[in-house]
C-alpha cells in the first residue's frame, strides 16, 4: 500500500464524503473512519501527512480523541467544526491540535488549511 500522500479523517458519512473529495483533488488519498479506534488504526497502519477531525461528530470525545491521535502519530491534527459552536473550537485548541478552525474553511480553501499545517 502506499503511503504517500496520505490522510486520516475522524467525520460522520455526510462530511466524510465532502473531505473525500477535497482530499483526491487535492492529490491526497483519503482515508476515513466513523470513530478514534479506526482513525488509529489507519494512522499506524500508514502514517498520514495530517489527521482531520470533524469536533461536530456525535459522542466524540476530543481529549481522548486527540491524545490517542498524538500517540499514535507526530503528524499535525487539523479539528473543524461550525463557527457558532466555540466551546468545541476552544477544546480543541486546548487538546493541542495544530489547526483548528471551521467547516466553511475546511470546505472552501482545504489546500491552504492543509498547508498551514504542514
Amino acid at each position: 500500500m502506499s503511503c504517500e500522500k496520505n490522510i486520516v479523517a475522524i467525520a460522520s458519512l455526510f462530511f466524510g464524503a465532502k473531505l473525500k473529495g477535497l482530499c483526491e483533488a487535492s492529490g491526497y488519498k483519503y482515508n476515513g473512519s466513523i470513530g478514534p479506534a479506526g482513525a488509529v488504526k489507519k494512522i499506524e497502519a500508514c502514517n498520514p501527512v495530517a489527521v482531520l477531525v470533524d469536533l461536530g461528530k456525535e459522542d466524540l470525545d476530543i481529549p481522548s480523541t486527540v491524545a490517542s491521535i498524538k500517540k499514535a502519530t507526530s503528524s499535525p491534527i487539523i479539528a473543524f467544526c461550525g463557527h457558532v459552536a466555540t466551546e468545541l473550537l476552544e477544546e480543541a485548541r486546548a487538546c493541542g491540535c495544530d489547526v483548528v478552525t471551521t467547516n466553511g474553511a475546511i470546505t472552501g480553501n482545504f489546500e491552504t488549511v492543509l498547508q498551514s499545517a504542514l
